[in-house]
């Protein structure tokens, strides 16, 4: 399967070797200049995506990082709760006998 920077640089290169030899294609009767607008339309439309998409990764990483980071100070408090039943109400209370189940 072709990677995608390969199909990238191919649509590159064809649209620069249109635009190039837009005057010799011209003599064999081909006219270029469509396929060349329509190829850089398409190429910008491909680059808008892609930018989009970079943007969409670096939110879901960042929206990773936030979201293990809050769970990160839920998890210590709810373990600091933890640790204060524990020395208020003793390691073999019946509540505290539960909250041991709860990180298994």
């Amino acid at each position: 399967m072709m990677r995608e920077a390969t199909k990238r640089d191919f649509v590159t290169q064809m649209i620069e070797l249109l635009q190039d030899e837009k005057e010799s294609l011209a003599t064999k009767g081909y006219t270029a200049d469509a396929k060349i607008t329509e190829l850089i339309d398409n190429k910008k439309a491909c680059d808008t995506a892609e930018l989009q998409q970079q943007k969409a990764q670096v939110a879901a990483k960042e929206a990773t990082q936030l979201a293990n980071e809050t769970l990160d100070v839920a998890y210590r408090q709810a373990s600091d709760t933890a640790d204060l039943l524990s020395g208020l109400l003793g390691k073999n209370s019946e509540i505290i006998k539960k909250i041991r189940t709860f990180r298994k």
